[in-house]
């Protein structure tokens, strides 16, 4: 029996694990147009949430205290930079909060991107998509990415040998060759920097 649109829908979600999605992420199954149509009904029948324009998740409600779960800013992000070919990667605060150098909750959630600068509001937060020039966005891999993010946040004066050692007791084996390899490619301060984590 042939599934409905809707339904091939909800299966991809599940199945990729899509935390936020817009019509772009299903279009192998119909047009564009009709993807719309189709997140339309799932929206008024609630089985998924309008989040800004054009780009939704599925509702998940905090058990502990019976309410709807905000929005993970992270997937939106990630959602927007799928419907426009981005590459986006954390930078600023949040990648320092994400490797674990810091435990701030950001107030804003910053990404380098090869797209436009362009900024949202989702239920006071912000998320922001920061323009840059640099190829760090598309030719290393996101541990990479994230950890000369991360640097490039605290500063060449600013980081500490705690930092250094934080990084290099939590990335694995394989994070390390890749960062090590790769970095080679960035600026020298900052290879000189990661030379430092990966040392054994």
């Amino acid at each position: 029996m042939k599934m409905s649109l809707q339904n091939l829908i909800l299966e991809k979600i599940e199945y990729k694990q899509l935390g936020a999605f817009t019509a772009s992420d299903f279009l192998e199954f119909a047009r564009y147009d009709a993807v719309r149509k189709a997140l339309d009904r799932l929206e008024d029948s609630n089985q998924i949430r309008r989040i800004i324009r054009g780009v939704y998740d599925r509702p998940r409600i905090n058990r502990r205290f019976n309410m709807p779960e905000p929005p993970r800013i992270e997937d939106v992000a990630y959602a927007i930079a799928r419907q426009y070919n981005w590459y986006i990667c954390p930078s600023g605060s949040f990648a320092l909060n994400k490797l674990g150098l810091s435990t701030q909750v950001p107030a804003r959630y910053v990404f380098v991107s090869n797209g436009p600068y362009v900024s949202y509001t989702i239920e006071g937060m912000r998320l922001i998509f920061k323009h840059t020039t640099s190829r760090e966005t598309i030719r290393f891999s996101p541990i990479t990415q994230l950890v000369i993010q991360a640097i490039k946040a605290i500063g060449r004066r600013n980081i500490s040998k705690d930092d250094v050692v934080y990084l290099r007791k939590s990335l694995n084996y394989k994070d390390k060759d890749i960062l090590l390899d790769e970095g080679r490619r960035t600026s020298i301060w900052i290879y000189e920097i990661i030379k430092e984590i990966c040392e054994v």
